[in-house]
């Protein structure tokens, strides 16, 4: 009789285990199941906010004009001494000449000017258009000149055009800036007072001369 009774409460011990088993694992999976849904909810509002930057919060970059470029320092160097290494043909920061002829005047130039002399020009806040005389056709270069003519008598003087010399930089004409270029596959006058009006002045030293030319 003793061993049925013993036998009676081990059996009733292994179903309550099992019972308590059963209500712990159905337990168990609504809790696994609730920490998927966290997760997954988790994961679609990261996505939505990458969306959200990427449509809205990134806009301001890529309206501007042209294409940011490394930061070469600007660093003054003896007139006469090639400067660089220049992260970009032509160059938009890095070593300059400092001297009683760089900056140059602003205006228009009709031999080509070394790019340490004119980064001076960009250093203070000036826009250099550099153009390749074998890469542009005479009704290109008339549109540049004059376009630059007329700007240089007014308060947005800071503007230069001069032929290049240097690498070739595979485009007829490059718009730079400090720290900014836009190479131009034809005297697309929008594109170039697109550009002066975004970078004009954006330089270290904006206030630096030479002053407006003398008309």
């Amino acid at each position: 009789m003793a061993k049925r009774r013993t036998s009676g409460i081990q059996r009733r011990s292994r179903a309550s285990e099992e019972a308590l088993g059963r209500r712990l694992g159905t337990g168990g999976g609504r809790s696994l199941d609730w920490r998927v849904l966290l997760i997954g909810a988790i994961l679609v509002l990261g996505a939505v906010i990458l969306l959200l930057v990427l449509l809205f919060g990134g806009g301001g970059q890529s309206d501007r004009v042209g294409t940011p470029q490394i930061d070469n320092g600007g660093a003054h160097i003896a007139e006469g001494t090639a400067g660089g290494p220049y992260s970009s043909v032509p160059a938009t920061s890095g070593q300059h000449w400092n001297s009683a002829t760089a900056p140059g005047p602003w205006g228009v130039y009709s031999t080509a000017q070394p790019q340490e002399r004119l980064l001076h020009n960009m250093e203070h806040g000036g826009i250099v258009i550099w153009y390749q005389p074998g890469g542009l056709d005479a009704d290109g270069l008339t549109a540049l000149t004059s376009y630059v003519q007329a700007q240089v008598s007014t308060e947005r003087f800071k503007v230069i055009l001069a032929p290049w010399a240097g690498a070739d930089f595979n485009h007829p004409i490059a718009v730079t800036s400090w720290g900014w270029l836009l190479y131009l596959d034809s005297a697309d006058m929008d594109q170039v007072r697109a550009y002066i009006d975004d970078h004009y002045l954006e330089a270290p030293e904006p206030n630096g001369g030479p002053g407006r030319p003398a008309v």
